[in-house]
């Protein structure tokens, strides 16, 4: 039974590879039998699609980047440049909203002509990547079709930024008034000038104590030359008293004759008493005037000696002042000087969103190759050749079966 099987299979194997090169060599007779329809399909189809070609406009890209601006966060008494609006909002409000409306607006005066457009965020970036196709002579319109998509987002961003740069512009403005008036000499200069006026006044009465401390000095040393002329005058008159003195006792016992000796010691008697008297006056004088007189001039002198030194304590402590009044309005300038540029360097953290390239087309074409275009063609042509040549084969043997 076994042998009798395994020899019935050894006759199927050999029967149905028999069967599969038949079939094989048909096929190819079959397609050489059918090759002009085949050829005939091929060019066909190679003729659509040159023709396709041929008349097909070139597709570019059309790509506007924008970059969205920052905005400034205060954290923790620390300053953070923030994006305006995420990136994933901004896409879908390009999508939902901007773009829509820019279609629509441009849409009725191009007799409804729509635009494809497409918005990408680049990931770890704070840009938006908007692009449409259009032909070659679309540059007018995609140029102002994005132009419309992104001016609105732009406008309403800068809305955003206006409003939180506004505290610090008004800082700034208030800085720079406030900065104007410290440099204002007739706000400011009013007390430099009146301690001015002070110092002049004060240095020109220093100026009068000196000059009359010089006087004082100046009587001060006649004084003492009087002094010194009375002394000597006194000195002087001393010896002349002392050598009247010994004439007039001598007179008495050196002249014979009484009556010149009496009038020689009544000559020399009144010559002593004319030198006492003149020696007491200058002594007088000496002693008593000339002592009030330096007395006088000594406290006339301890006076302007005061008077001097309160005028320069006045100098030092308006000159004090002065330097004190112009050091507080230089620092107060300095410090609303720091304040505006502080204030104007948050500002310039702020960044518009800005489009930092509108509607650029690609070099070169975009889509499918023209080559590509033909290649395509030719394998569509031949396998429909090869299709077509099968069902006439087919639908002849059929007609020969219903006709047998």
């Amino acid at each position: 039974m076994e042998k009798h099987l395994n020899g019935q299979e050894q006759e199927v194997f050999p029967r149905q590879i028999a069967d599969d090169e038949i079939d094989l060599v048909q096929l190819f007779q079959i397609l050489l039998k059918r090759k002009y329809l085949i050829i005939g399909v091929v060019i066909f189809c190679l003729s659509v699609g040159g023709a396709y070609v041929l008349l097909k406009q070139d597709s570019y890209e059309y790509t506007t980047t924008l970059q969205i601006g920052t905005s400034l966060v205060e954290d923790d008494n620390t300053f953070k440049k923030l994006e305006i609006e995420g990136t994933s909002s901004v896409k879908l409000k390009l999508e939902k909203v901007y773009i829509p409306d820019a279609n629509r607006q441009l849409s009725t005066k191009h007799n409804g002509r729509l635009v494809s457009v497409d918005a990408k965020e680049q990931k770890n970036s704070n840009i938006i990547m908007i692009t449409s196709k259009g032909g070659a002579d679309d540059d007018q319109y995609v140029d102002d079709f994005h132009h419309s998509i992104i001016m609105s987002l732009i406008a309403n961003h800068s809305e955003t930024l206006a409003a939180a740069k506004m505290q610090y512009e008004i800082l700034v403005e208030r800085s720079r008034n406030i900065l104007k008036d410290l440099e204002n000499p007739k706000l400011f200069g009013m007390q430099e000038t009146s301690l001015q006026r002070k110092i002049e006044s004060a240095e020109m009465k220093l100026a009068e104590f000196e000059d009359k401390k010089k006087i004082l000095l100046s009587q001060k040393k006649g004084l003492d030359q009087t002094k010194k002329l009375l002394t000597e005058q006194i000195a002087s008159i001393g010896k002349n008293l002392k050598l009247s003195y010994s004439k007039r006792n001598s007179a008495l016992t050196d002249v014979d004759d009484a009556t010149q000796a009496m009038t020689f010691f009544l000559m020399l008697n009144s010559d002593i008493q004319q030198n006492e008297r003149r020696s007491a006056t200058l002594r007088e004088r000496l002693n008593v005037t000339m002592e009030n007189e330096e007395q006088q001039l000594e406290g006339q002198f301890a006076e302007i000696q005061r008077a001097i030194k309160l005028q320069g304590t006045k100098i030092d402590e308006a000159k004090s002042q002065l330097i004190n009044l112009r050091a507080q309005r230089l620092s107060k300038q300095e410090q609303q000087r720091n304040a505006i540029a502080a204030a104007e360097n948050k500002i310039n953290l702020y960044q518009d969103t800005k489009a930092l390239s509108i509607a650029v087309r690609s070099l070169k074409p975009v889509g499918q190759s023209k080559a590509l275009i033909v290649a395509l063609a030719a394998m569509l042509g031949l396998m429909a050749g090869v299709m077509l040549a099968f069902i006439a084969e087919f639908m002849i043997k059929v007609r020969q079966q219903q006709r047998g």
